[in-house]
């Protein structure tokens, strides 16, 4: 039994570092080549997109650390069943149970460290990366400005331009939005000139021949207003969104600190919903049991699939990781209705998947 043990302890181990590796690898790769697209038209610091891809690094182990190991499992179980190893074990007088307890001990170990990242590392990166805006524009605003490109990073606008010098752009449109993010007005100006004004948290745009255009509430083309036409016209763009310091942003809170929160409000009531902080509580503790969920269910399905194909295990790792996303996001998309008992939602798909995790190991172990 100690043979087989440490054979499983070794594939299970090496598989599940080299997929977990894999796939943050692409995942940070995407999010790397954005920034490296960003740098190419504008002026931030390389330290700057090293720090964004520190700080994605532990976003993608939430996810990938499940993923690792369910692959890892779809392999290595697959390929048993297939060789006969399984039913060799078996014949000789052994449960499945004690065989495969060596990647339960492995699950486990990895469901403490994704409850660690998920309940903590996760919210400060997530806070830094929105503090890292602030520093973006307070250093450099103009980095926001990418030539031939809509800017749509500042809430109410969407701003175009076709050439950048300095703080000077020219052939320069603006769209200002409503709160339906609907267009209430076009201003198109031949140049324009940038200031940052920090005292009020805003961008001062200076147009130059610039010519409006109002936009009617139905959004009918036909109804289009010309307006006002300025030889020079100042417009302020508000910039509030990067210097927020919301203390109280879900995605930015810890689980101690979601905890302080719902027993503040049970000890002190302030009308402030509860429902979406015992979600948010609630689906990340059930999120850290998907290393225990996927392996549980991942053992059984892997033998009953009997293939040793790499690419059969890899598949179904997409499957079950995708349908898991899928039910998880249900329960965070009810999070604000409180009646219909959101926080408990969110572990159907823990419940659904160790169900029949349940059942796929009660006929494997019965063959």
């Amino acid at each position: 039994m100690t043979l087989i043990h440490n054979y499983l302890y070794r594939e299970i181990v090496v598989l599940t570092a080299a997929v977990i590796g894999i796939l943050t690898f692409l995942m940070v790769g995407l999010e790397l080549f954005k920034m490296v697209e960003l740098l190419m038209y504008t002026d931030l610091p390389w330290w700057l997109t090293a720090k964004v891809v520190l700080l994605v690094i532990p976003l993608t182990l939430t996810l990938t650390i499940p993923s690792g190991l369910l692959a890892a499992v779809l392999i290595v179980f697959g390929r048993m069943s297939s060789d006969r190893e399984l039913l060799a074990l078996k014949a000789s007088g052994l449960g499945l149970a004690p065989i495969v307890s060596p990647v339960f001990i492995i699950a486990i170990l990895l469901m403490v460290l994704d409850f660690w990242i998920i309940a903590s590392v996760n919210p400060e990166c997530r806070k830094e990366y929105n503090e890292m805006k602030h520093e973006i524009v307070t250093n450099n605003p103009m980095a926001l400005f990418n030539p031939e490109m809509v800017l749509d990073k500042i809430p109410g606008w969407r701003i175009y331009f076709s050439r950048k010098k300095g703080t000077e752009l020219d052939d320069v449109i603006l769209w200002q939005l409503n709160d339906q993010n609907k267009v209430m007005t076009a201003i198109r100006a031949e140049r324009a000139v940038i200031d940052l004004d920090t005292e009020h948290q805003q961008l001062v745009m200076t147009l130059f021949n610039e010519r409006e255009e109002n936009f009617p509430a139905d959004g009918d083309p036909m109804k289009v207003q010309p307006g006002a036409r300025a030889a020079q016209l100042p417009v302020a763009v508000s910039l509030n969104s990067f210097y927020e310091k919301a203390q109280r942003h879900l995605a930015w809170m810890t689980l101690p600190e979601i905890q302080e929160v719902i027993f503040a409000m049970q000890t002190a009531p302030t009308g402030e919903q509860a429902s979406p902080y015992l979600t948010e509580l609630q689906a990340r503790i059930s999120f850290s049991l998907a290393c225990f969920t996927f392996a549980f269910v991942g053992i059984p399905l892997a033998i009953q699939t009997q293939r040793k194909e790499t690419s059969i295990g890899i598949v179904l790792t997409f499957l079950i990781v995708g349908s898991y996303l899928l039910l998880e996001e249900v329960g965070r998309a009810l999070k604000t209705k409180a009646g219909l008992y959101p926080e408990l939602i969110i572990w159907a798909p823990n419940i659904i998947f160790q169900a029949v995790g349940f059942w796929l190991f009660y006929r494997a172990n019965r063959k």
